[in-house]
């Protein structure tokens, strides 16, 4: 006998296969018209959220980004005078013809790279299905909604924070939203007019909170917030700078969130990382606070002597449960007199009351990259609570980790325990390799099984990942701003054990190998990725970008991971080739085909032996047994060929047995071999798991044999005392005949 078999188990990081991938965009732009893709503008999911009912039912996501519309207007100065949000906002007034896309003119004024007929972005909420399919996206701000979060107490709402921003659009909204609002001072708001304000080209913007009702996105409260005090100087807290990145529950119940603002009573002067507490109820700050800029642990680590911090950004912040902590995962960026690094990771513990916290003997802690230039930055950070643990996701090594575009760097998940320290059992920093993208995000969650699990974008090692020719930039060819840095990067994800240990790495594209086409086509081929959630069947959500037309939403789910819990008998390729008379008398589990070639006979035989077979759809791996033209399978004495097992993979099915010439086929009643002598198998792959009636009767109708076939679980059937001739096998379900197929006995 000759076949290739090779054993591997389950840590051999099989990754499971792709359940659905969406590319979505707002479905309605100026005047409330609905839009194709082709007319939409640029398009991003920042995060997501699984949706849970109060009895804990998983029926939606919950997603927020920002999108751009489009303008004719000449220059984008012209275009940001004008903004519409959709027919329910009260904001501005409408001029559809001035985002008439059809009226573009091709070249250089293009919407992608120059940005002259961008209009402000906005930030959205969307809803979307569980299979990624949108339920509505709509309008919440000019500017950016950067993070949201069900409320885990009422469950019908969500809470937003992103950034409003401060050009002509934000005149009509600032009149009545309130700015730091308090108990005592609810309704603060901006009124320009009073304050002498009269130009509206400043982008600068504040951060903005709302909560929002999830089955309509209906507000219930918004509001603006920054660090100056409204009662210092309307006018100062009206022009500084204030950004919202982060958001979350705490077990107080009250609302913390992060950023950054101007802490200053001078509007230009720097950012710092940005601390709010505020109630769920109304939105009224309780407390605010800004971490430090200056301080000996706050240096570059090439230049500790000179170099000094420029500004600090507050990206995200978890609660440690087991101390009431809060940990804040800041980015620094460095002034410096020679070329050293620009920007470095560092973790704070604050205390209840906003205050830097004594649990910690290093206060911040820094995570700096390798030298010469040190460079490292961190867009999230998770609270492990099976471990007690902070996931640290990090990329450092990079040339320019803090800003977008031009981006490459190594991805790492640090881990440090409760009490700052980093972990020593398992493998720490866990590695996920090459990080690729117009931002150098890693997303991170805590797995079902105590690992964890991680989403970013990489370059994958196989394609052609040169420059778009002219050819393929089509109009946009000779544009001179054309910054093409970030083409040609797939959806990164990485699981891990509970000690940091890699278990699989999976690297997919929207779609494999398509082609580079100028706008409104994908001439990017680029998937920017933010956010990672795992769903109640174990399965993975991802949201992010790809750059159909520019750039689109997109989501993914993979399926769960439960076929990846097996050891496995498989060939080179996922391949076992049968190429002589071959017989297996033992259980194995199977991955890849068994393809049976011409001439050979494969025989499966034993009361006690059981072949079960990965699920093609889980894997990602075709998962059968091929039988050549001229080639044989039969299945003797007992055996029975099936799936992986109900108790491991719930419902998990298999290919089954099919002809070399025959497509795949759910739903069918295999026959096997078929003629037969004295027994051939039944397998039903149904489209379901279930358990079916078969009978067997003969060439006059008169029922021979008669039972039940458990679907995907092969059934010997005796046939030593039939006759020869031709039979029909039924199967029948409450009474109903769904299923015929003849059988052959020859007997010699």
């Amino acid at each position: 006998m000759f076949y290739f078999i090779v054993l591997f188990t389950a840590n051999a990081q099989l990754s499971p296969g792709i359940e659905w991938q969406k590319s979505t965009w707002s479905p309605r732009g100026l005047n409330g018209q609905p839009q194709t893709q082709q007319q939409s503008g640029e398009e991003w999911w920042y995060s997501h959220k699984n949706v849970l009912t109060a009895a804990g039912q998983h029926t939606a996501y919950i997603t927020c980004g920002y999108t751009n519309l489009v303008s004719t207007a000449a220059t984008y100065a012209a275009a940001e005078l004008m903004y519409n949000e959709g027919p329910e906002s009260p904001y501005n007034p409408i001029t559809p013809a001035l985002y008439d896309y059809t009226q573009l003119p091709e070249g250089c004024s293009d919407r992608d790279y120059i940005g002259e007929h961008r209009t402000p972005s906005r930030g959205n909420v969307g809803l979307n299905d569980l299979l990624g399919n949108m339920i509505y996206c709509k309008p919440k701000t000019v500017g950016a909604i950067e993070e949201v979060i069900q409320d885990p107490q009422d469950p019908d709402y969500a809470y937003i924070v992103g950034v409003h921003l401060g050009i002509r659009p934000y005149k009509d909204k600032v009149n009545f939203i309130a700015y730091n609002p308090t108990a005592a001072n609810p309704n603060d708001n901006f009124s320009l007019n009073n304050l002498g304000v009269t130009s509206y080209t400043n982008e600068s913007g504040h951060l903005y909170i709302a909560k929002v009702e999830i089955a309509t996105s209906n507000v219930q409260w918004e509001a603006l917030y920054g660090y100056p005090d409204y009662a210092l100087s309307p006018l100062i807290a009206y022009e500084s700078k204030s950004y919202g990145y982060d958001i979350i529950k705490s077990s107080n119940g009250h609302l913390i969130a992060t950023g950054y603002a101007q802490a200053t009573n001078i509007a230009s002067g720097p950012g710092y990382p940005f601390l709010l507490e505020i109630d769920p109820a109304t939105g009224h700050l309780l407390k605010k606070a800004v971490l430090p800029l200056n301080g000996t642990d706050l240096k570059p680590m090439s230049n500790p002597t000179s170099g000094y911090c420029a500004a600090g950004i507050g990206h995200s912040l978890e609660e440690i449960l087991s101390t009431g902590d809060y940990a804040i995962a800041t980015i620094y960026y460095f002034g410096n007199t020679g070329q050293e690094d620009l920007n470095n990771a560092f973790i704070w513990n604050v205390d209840q009351n906003l205050n830097l916290s004594n649990n910690w003997a290093n206060n911040p802690i820094q995570i700096a990259g390798v030298g010469p230039n040190y460079n490292s930055n961190i867009w999230e950070i998770k609270y492990h609570k099976a471990l007690d643990q902070l996931l640290v996701p990090v990329v450092r090594d990079c040339a320019k980790c803090g800003s977008a575009g031009l981006n490459q760097g190594q991805g790492f998940v640090y881990r440090y325990n409760a009490n700052g320290l980093l972990v020593h059992n398992g493998t720490n920093p866990s590695a996920m390799g090459a990080i690729n993208a117009f931002d150098l995000r890693i997303g991170v969650e805590e797995t079902d099984d105590g690992g964890f699990i991680a989403v970013s974008s990489t370059r994958p090692p196989k394609g052609n990942h040169s420059p778009p020719t002219p050819n393929e930039l089509g109009y946009l060819f000779g544009c001179p701003d054309l910054g093409f840095t970030d083409w040609d990067t797939d959806a990164l994800v990485v699981k891990y054990t509970r000690t940091g240990a890699l278990h699989w790495t999976k690297t997919f594209d929207l779609e494999e190998n398509r082609p580079r086409r100028p706008p409104p086509g994908d001439l990017k081929r680029q998937e920017c990725m933010y956010k990672i959630t795992q769903t109640q069947d174990g399965g993975y959500t991802i949201s992010g970008n790809s750059s159909g037309n520019f750039d689109d939403n997109y989501m993914a789910k993979l399926y769960n991971e439960c076929n990846s819990q097996q050891a496995y008998t498989s060939g080179p390729n996922n391949i076992i080739d049968i190429t002589q008379n071959t017989t297996w008398d033992s259980s194995r589990v199977v991955l890849g085909k068994i393809v049976v070639h011409p001439g050979v006979t494969f025989l499966i035989s034993g009361p006690n032996t059981v072949i079960r077979f990965a699920d093609s759809k889980l894997t990602g791996i075709e998962t059968n047994i091929t039988v050549m033209l001229g080639g044989f399978v039969n299945v003797l004495n007992g055996a029975k060929l099936t799936s992986i097992d109900n108790a491991i993979c719930t419902n998990s099915k298999w290919d089954g047995i099919r002809s070399e010439a025959s497509p795949a086929e759910e739903n069918a009643l295999l026959i096997y071999p078929n003629p037969a002598n004295t027994n051939f198998s039944l397998l039903y792959n149904g489209d379901d798991i279930a358990v079916v009636n078969y009978y067997i009767v003969d060439m006059l109708g008169k029922e021979i044999k008669k039972g039940y076939l458990q679907s995907y679980i092969s059934q010997e059937i005796n046939t030593s005392d039939f006759s020869e001739g031709v039979y029909t096998v039924y199967l029948s379900k409450s009474n109903k005949v769904f299923k015929k197929q003849k059988v052959v006995i020859l007997k010699y």
